[in-house]
């Protein structure tokens, strides 16, 4: 019997502290400026969220891989890659953490392709972009990445429902890193 209770409690203590683990991902935004220096903005289809592309990182691919890939869904080819951020994102009531590494990279694509989840591409200016981006935590990245345009610049922002409204705060001042 004693056995039996202590399986039960090594069991359940696993399954509680497996269930307070938070989820931590990685995700690499992707700032695409085309030959005007304009900013790619993409509007995911069927929903109104402008953004810019980006993924998650898997196993699978290398980070230079999976930009590649990415890319190639829109038909075209980046580079001069630059690590501008890296960038905290929580949201506490969903005990999640990820990190958010933002590049610049510039392209020369002119014919672009919209790939299957995305409804609208523009080209923006930067101000533009921002004001376009219905996503508050990006824009927290671009605003700062082209506020330090040379640094290499990071922190961590908290993103919440606000009035049934995306809305995120600055959780971790932003500062340099390099």
């Amino acid at each position: 019997m004693k056995k039996i209770i202590l399986i039960l409690f090594i069991a359940f203590t696993t399954i509680s502290v497996n269930a307070q683990e938070s989820k931590v991902t990685t995700f690499h935004r992707m700032l695409i400026l085309n030959k005007e220096n304009k900013l790619m903005v993409v509007k995911i289809k069927n929903k109104d969220f402008w953004v810019t592309p980006g993924l998650y990182q898997n196993s699978k691919q290398t980070i230079k891989q999976g930009i590649d890939s990415v890319a190639s869904t829109y038909g075209i080819k980046v580079y001069n890659l630059k690590l501008r951020g890296v960038y905290g994102l929580k949201n506490s009531t969903q005990n999640y953490f990820s990190t958010r590494n933002v590049f610049v990279m510039e392209t020369d694509g002119n014919e672009i392709i919209l790939p299957e989840i995305i409804g609208e591409i523009l080209w923006l200016d930067i101000n533009e972009a921002v004001k376009k981006i219905n996503i508050p935590h990006i824009n927290d990245f671009i605003k700062d990445i082209y506020k330090h345009p040379n640094s290499l610049r990071s922190g961590t922002v908290e993103r919440f429902e606000k009035n049934g409204k995306l809305a995120s705060k600055i959780s971790e001042t932003f500062y340099n890193i390099n």
